[in-house]
């Protein structure tokens, strides 16, 4: 039996963790290759140019519930119930990927995503929608963050 605070701190952690990892690797190939930049950032998307509250409602409130419900909750669940974890691990974040590239990111985005999805939906296996949208939900607050400090 999972305990709640084990519940709720895992999938918390693993959001923070998740984008200690990402941004460190993403630091490193952008000082290295400074050309994949826009590779990464694509056209931008209609919330980059909204005022900075609208941005943190968007990124911590709402696209963590969406897309958990998308990726996670529909697209990965579908296989979950066929019994095709592997399959549905890897379409689930292959979706999440797309996902971020129709809503104005670069096609590098969509491989930084996937695996990030791929994060999200192991956590989905175990610990639910809640726990992979608390894994989401921390991962972007992070973000939220680091744009604030490096300001």
């Amino acid at each position: 039996m999972i305990s709640r605070s084990e519940r709720v701190f895992i999938p918390l952690m693993v959001g923070v963790l998740t984008f200690l990892v990402n941004f460190s690797i993403l630091t490193y190939i952008f000082s290295a290759f400074p050309w994949i930049v826009s590779l990464f950032f694509g056209k931008g998307s209609w919330w980059v140019y909204q005022p900075f509250s609208v941005k943190v409602f968007y990124v911590v409130g709402i696209a963590p519930v969406v897309e958990e419900i998308i990726h996670r909750r529909i697209v990965l669940q579908f296989f979950l119930s066929r019994n095709l974890l592997i399959f549905g691990l890897v379409v689930s974040s292959l979706t999440f990927g797309v996902h971020h590239v129709i809503f104005g990111w670069g096609w590098l985005k969509a491989v930084d995503m996937f695996f990030v999805g791929l994060v999200f939906g192991i956590i989905y296996t175990k610990y639910k929608l809640l726990g992979s949208w608390l894994s989401h939900f921390s991962n972007n607050l992070m973000s939220i963050l680091f744009t604030i400090l490096m300001s």
